[in-house]
């Protein structure tokens, strides 16, 4: 199944079962946070990759996240498909414990 969420400007940004099940074979602690993934590419903060310039990670704080973990990251390519309409997806997600300051 394909998810579709649209970001803060518009984009579509998808993600498959397949890039799911690879976040949490990489990232067990992600297995009950797909909703608030989605919601973090939907409403949360996002900065270009200073190497790939085609990636974008969204991040946005989050209550509750285990380990002491503050936040969680998405990582979207963002790309087009043959016939030029985009084809935007989620690479990967994880979580991380960000110092406010």
């Amino acid at each position: 199944m394909r998810r579709v969420v649209k970001d803060r400007l518009g984009h579509e940004i998808y993600l498959t079962d397949e890039r799911w099940r690879h976040v949490c074979e990489e990232h067990p602690e992600m297995q009950k946070y797909r909703g608030q993934t989605l919601e973090t590419v939907r409403r949360g903060h996002r900065f270009q990759d200073s190497v790939r310039p085609h990636v974008y990670l969204y991040y946005r704080d989050c209550q509750g996240l285990p380990r002491g973990n503050t936040t969680i990251v998405v990582v979207v390519l963002f790309g087009f498909s043959i016939d030029n309409t985009e084809n935007n997806f989620i690479l990967t997600a994880y979580q991380i414990r960000r110092r406010k300051g």
